[in-house]
């Protein structure tokens, strides 16, 4: 199999942000060590390049559709009462900020996603930007850990942080993310949500 390796390249030709080309992918035995793990663990799940088409699908599905499921958990509890409205919006509110910043740290920290580096097929069309920690877990995370804090029903605890596992299954499943970007993020983002809360 031909091995990719990441090349110099011109400031006005490539824009890892935006695109989804994959020829500048390194092999993965070039990767670090931490990584080499990750992609021990990330076959070990069945994720890559012979992953099940049925599996895929659903994978594929909560990739693009879980905010739906998360909303609509928030919206029966928010309908309970000014206060768990309150909170629901303030955890929403919160999750949104921490997308900035999971963003931010990604950009810095430059670590390839799993199709990047020629692991698996890029199954999301998802664009080059690197994955450390995994934003949608980190947002996730800490709505959690901010309802966590509060007090929430257990059915909303429950509920979202299943959502939040299924995500971080799946975006792993389909090629986006190593595992540890989905631990990394989780934990972020409840360790975030979960102060916020407490300052509030």
């Amino acid at each position: 199999m031909r091995r990719h390796f990441w090349r110099a390249l011109p400031h006005t030709d490539f824009h890892p942000a935006m695109s989804t080309d994959t020829s500048h992918a390194r092999a993965p035995e070039s990767l670090p060590a931490w990584r080499r793990h990750d992609a021990r663990v990330f076959a070990w799940m069945g994720a890559g390049h012979a992953v099940s088409p049925g599996w895929l699908a659903v994978a594929k599905a909560i990739s693009h559709w879980s905010w739906v499921p998360l909303t609509a958990v928030l919206a029966l509890w928010a309908l309970q009462g000014m206060d768990a409205l309150s909170v629901a919006f303030h955890a929403i509110l919160t999750g949104g900020a921490v997308q900035v910043l999971s963003k931010k740290t990604s950009a810095r920290w430059q670590s390839a996603r799993p199709f990047a580096v020629g692991l698996s097929p890029n199954h999301l069309d998802h664009s080059l930007r690197a994955g450390f920690p995994s934003t949608h877990a980190t947002v996730m995370g800490c709505v959690f850990g901010f309802l966590l804090y509060l007090g929430a029903p257990p059915w909303v605890l429950f509920g979202v942080f299943g959502i939040t596992l299924a995500t971080g299954w799946a975006r792993v499943y389909a090629g986006a993310h190593f595992p540890s970007d989905v631990i990394a993020g989780l934990a972020l983002g409840t360790g975030i949500g979960a102060f916020v809360a407490w300052t509030t």
